[in-house]
């Protein structure tokens, strides 16, 4: 690569800084199974521990497609074969409530076309999601639910919002397969991928909590405020990300947005995928498993409720964006290229055509600046 080129990216993270836009951050570059570029931006240092937020939902991924591998998950079964909870399941519309015609699959909770949706205030599935949300903390917290099954059977009582299979909405999908994989493997969701995934990549300081004695290493958590510019985020946004007790057990092992990690660490679980699912002569799962899980999934219909910024001209399938025409998406990338992103703006790419892995972390409440992002792409591919 071009290192000349790559050096652009200092000069776009200090535009960044200089209009207040951005504080903390840390860039990883690899290419080729070398690491071409790697900055840290004050007060942000290179062992920074980021919840990553929605990052999480390709590990679960991985940890599914291993129980796929191994013939213990069909991506055809129903949801309700584990969790007894949605046998009944209700679609919750302003029409109001009626019994759903189809059962969510597995297939539709790993394309996040099962219709369970985030808490929210747009629409009635959302607002009734909010207090059933509500309840399951309280109730995972008092020790009522005393298992990860067990909220998600409660989070079953929200119902979904519209017939599962009909299209692509963004929820709580991948969190309600964390607690299938804690049932067929009888283990909890952070012991799972302890075993099966941190421990083969050597992804030391990967969790659903900050370990004991790492807790100066968490990044400063920011907020925008009303002129764009980031300030330090208060207790009351700490609390609305669940990231007031960042050392404590959380109430749920959420396979959706969960974990805490390290840009170090989590290139190793992107050279996994860049090495189709071996790292280091060890194989967490094979080519053609590898294969399925970055593979378009979404039909046409399905595609159409895509509607987010980062996916433009891309499709989905398995947590994973998979871009599919880059002109759609004004990118100087390559087809194929998948990875995600994060709550507080953490976001990968891995490139299989150019043997390229990109991963960015900050601690911003509200998403990415996607502008932003894609210029840090732009400059990447440039270099390449």
């Amino acid at each position: 690569m071009n290192i000349r080129k790559l050096n652009r990216l200092d000069t776009l993270i200090e535009m960044q800084r200089e209009q207040g836009r951005l504080q903390g951050a840390t860039i990883l570059v690899e290419h080729k199974g070398k690491r071409v570029y790697e900055n840290q931006y004050e007060p942000d240092r290179q062992d920074s521990i980021y919840k990553i937020f929605s990052m999480t939902k390709p590990v679960t991924a991985v940890a599914a497609m291993i129980l796929y591998e191994r013939g213990l998950l069909d991506p055809m079964s129903k949801v309700s074969e584990y969790l007894p909870g949605y046998v009944d399941c209700k679609v919750v519309s302003s029409d109001g409530i009626k019994r759903a015609r189809n059962e969510i699959t597995i297939k539709d909770l790993l394309n996040m076309t099962s219709g369970i949706v985030y808490s929210g205030d747009f629409g009635e599935a959302e607002r009734l999601m909010s207090k059933i949300y509500k309840e399951a903390r309280t109730q995972s917290e008092s020790g009522i639910l005393k298992s990860s099954a067990d909220i998600c059977n409660k989070i079953a009582e929200a119902g979904v919002a519209f017939e599962p299979g009909e299209t692509f909405r963004y929820g709580h999908s991948a969190d309600i397969m964390g607690g299938i994989i804690e049932v067929i493997s009888g283990q909890k969701l952070s012991e799972f991928f302890k075993k099966e995934i941190f421990t083969p990549l050597n992804m030391e300081d990967t969790d659903f909590k900050i370990g004991e004695g790492k807790e100066f290493r968490q990044a400063v958590l920011y907020r925008r405020d009303k002129n764009g510019k980031v300030v330090r985020a208060e207790d009351d946004v700490r609390r609305r990300l669940e990231m007031e007790n960042p050392s404590a057990d959380p109430w749920w092992e959420k396979g959706g947005s969960g974990l805490y990690s390290t840009a170090n660490d989590y290139a190793h679980f992107a050279q996994m995928l860049l090495n189709k699912g071996s790292y280091h002569g060890k194989e967490l799962i094979g080519r053609r498993t590898f294969a399925y899980m970055t593979s378009p999934q979404l039909t046409d219909k399905q595609l159409q409720t895509l509607d987010f910024e980062a996916c433009i001209g891309y499709n989905y399938g398995n947590y994973f964006r998979i871009l599919t025409d880059p002109a759609k998406g004004c990118s100087n990338g390559s087809v194929g290229e998948y990875g995600w992103d994060g709550k507080a703006g953490t976001y990968f790419f891995v490139d299989p055509t150019e043997e390229l892995i990109f991963i960015y972390m900050q601690q911003i409440e509200g998403d990415c600046d996607y502008s932003f992002i894609r210029g840090l792409k732009q400059i990447v591919y440039g270099a390449c």
